[in-house]
C-alpha cells in the first residue's frame, strides 16, 4: 500500500496564472494601443498627433482618481468579479476605439480603460500578491510585471502587422477579441480571496520543506503610516523611480533624432530596452526575496549608471547604443517591481493595499506630467545628455533614500 500523499497544488498559484494571463492579455494591449496607431488614425481623421495621443493622459488621470477606491473596493469586495468587470471594461473600451470618426471620442476610450486599469494594474495586482504571497513575493509580482513586458512586445509586433492587412479599425477590434480570451474568464472563475477559498495565504504558518515559520503580519495602519515620515521617505523614493523611468521612453528618439540612425535602428534599441525590463522583473523579484530590498535598489542604481553612462559615451561611438540600451531595461523595472516591495517592506503588510493606491495616485500623476518635459532636454540643449544625467542621479538618489526608509521602517515595525 502507497502511504505517499499528493501535495496539493497551493490555490495561491492558481491566482498567479490568471495575473499572468491578465498581464499577457490585456497588460500589453493597454500599453499598445497608441504606438502603431497615431500614424493611420490621424491621417484618417485629420487631427494632430497630440491630439490623439491625449488619450494616454485621460488614461493615466482616470487611473490616478480611482486608485483608493479601487484599494477600498478590492479588499472589501468579491475580488475575481470586481477585477473581472474592470477588465471587460477594458475590452470594451479598446473595441470601441475601432468605429470612432471624432478623435474627441479616443477621449472616452482612455477614460473608460483608465478606469479599468485602477483595478487590475499597479495597485491592483501588487495587493493580489500581497493578500496571497507571505512568502517569494517578490520573484511572483516580479514574473507577473515580466510577463506585461514581453506582452508588450508581442502586441506591438502584431498591431504592426494587422494595421497594415486589416486597418488600424479592425486591429481594435482583433486586440479586443484576444483580450477577452486570454485575461477575462480567469478572473471570473478563478481569483478570489484567501477567504473566499477558506485557505491560509502562500507562506503563512509554516510553509517549504524546511517548515521554516513565515514572519508574522506586522505593519502600520494607514492613519500612522500618514503621520511617519517613513511614509514620505518612501513616497519619495517611488516619485523618483516615476520619473526615471521616463526617461527610457526616449532611447528611440534619442538614437534617431541625435544619433541620425535610421527608425527600424530607433525601433530595435527600444526593443532591446523592453527586453531587459523583462529580465530585470524575474531577476529583482528573486533578488528582493533572496537578498533584500536594498539589494534590488543597488541593482537598479548600477545597471542604470551602467546603461545610461553607455549612452552618453554612444555619442561619440554610436555601436554603444544597443548593448546600452539592453543595461538601462536591466534597470528599467524599479517603478513596476521595486516601489512596491519597498514600501511593503518599509511599512509592513497590513494595510498595505490602502497605503499603496496613495502612494501610486501621486506616483502616476507626477510621471504623466514629467514624461513631456523630459523633452525639453533635447528641445533646449540639443542633446538628452541631460535626461540621463538626470536619470542617473535619480537612481542613486533613490537607492540611498530608500535604504535609509528601510533602516528607520524597519525600527518602527518592531516597536510594534
Amino acid at each position: 500500500m502507497n502511504n505517499t500523499k499528493t501535495k496539493k497544488m497551493h490555490y495561491a498559484w492558481v491566482v498567479f496564472i490568471c495575473c499572468i494571463l491578465l498581464k499577457m492579455g490585456l497588460g500589453g494591449a493597454v500599453m499598445s494601443i497608441s504606438p502603431n496607431f497615431v500614424t493611420p488614425v490621424v491621417e484618417e481623421l485629420g487631427c494632430g498627433v497630440s491630439q490623439f495621443t491625449m488619450l494616454v493622459s485621460v488614461e493615466a488621470a482616470a487611473m490616478a482618481v480611482m486608485y483608493t477606491t479601487a484599494a477600498r473596493v478590492l479588499n472589501r469586495s468579491k475580488i475575481g468579479k470586481v477585477m473581472g468587470i474592470a477588465a471587460l471594461a477594458e475590452v470594451i473600451g479598446i473595441a470601441l476605439m475601432g468605429s470612432y470618426h471624432s478623435v474627441w471620442m479616443f477621449y472616452l476610450s482612455g477614460a473608460i480603460i483608465g478606469v479599468g486599469v485602477a483595478f487590475t494594474g499597479f495597485v491592483a495586482v501588487p495587493i493580489v500578491v500581497n493578500m496571497w504571497f507571505r512568502k517569494k513575493a517578490g520573484t511572483v509580482l516580479g514574473i507577473i510585471v515580466a510577463s506585461e513586458g514581453l506582452s508588450t512586445v508581442i502586441f506591438t509586433k502584431l498591431t504592426a502587422q494587422l494595421i497594415v492587412s486589416v486597418g488600424w479599425r479592425m486591429s481594435y477590434v482583433i486586440m479586443a477579441a484576444i483580450c477577452l480570451v486570454v485575461s477575462v474568464p480567469g478572473l471570473f472563475l478563478f481569483v478570489k480571496s484567501p477567504a473566499e477559498v477558506g485557505c491560509e495565504p502562500y507562506g503563512a504558518g509554516t510553509t517549504d520543506a524546511a517548515n521554516e515559520p513565515a514572519e508574522p503580519v506586522r505593519g502600520l495602519t494607514r492613519a500612522q503610516a500618514v503621520r511617519s515620515p517613513v511614509f514620505y521617505m518612501v513616497w519619495l523614493t517611488c516619485m523618483m523611480y516615476s520619473v526615471g523611468c521616463g526617461v527610457q521612453q526616449y532611447i528611440a528618439n534619442f538614437s534617431t533624432m541625435e544619433l541620425g540612425q535610421s527608425i527600424p535602428y530607433g525601433a530595435t534599441a527600444a526593443m532591446c530596452m523592453s527586453l531587459g525590463c523583462v529580465g530585470s522583473s524575474i531577476i529583482l523579484g528573486f533578488i528582493n526575496d533572496r537578498f533584500g530590498v536594498r539589494a534590488g535598489l543597488a541593482w537598479g542604481a548600477f545597471f542604470i549608471f551602467v546603461g545610461y553612462g553607455g549612452m552618453i559615451l554612444s555619442i561619440t561611438n554610436h555601436n554603444l547604443v544597443i548593448p546600452s540600451a539592453l543595461l538601462v531595461g536591466l534597470g528599467g523595472s524599479m517603478y513596476t517591481v521595486q516601489s512596491p516591495l519597498l514600501a511593503r517592506t518599509a511599512l509592513g503588510s497590513r494595510d498595505y493595499s490602502s497605503i499603496w493606491s496613495i502612494m501610486m495616485t501621486g506616483n502616476s500623476l507626477v510621471g504623466a506630467f514629467s514624461f513631456a518635459p523630459i523633452g525639453l532636454f533635447y528641445d533646449v540643449g540639443g542633446s538628452y545628455r541631460g535626461a540621463f544625467i538626470m536619470a542617473i542621479c535619480l537612481y542613486i538618489g533613490a537607492l540611498a533614500l530608500g535604504s535609509f526608509a528601510i533602516s528607520r521602517g524597519k525600527k518602527l515595525l518592531e516597536n510594534q
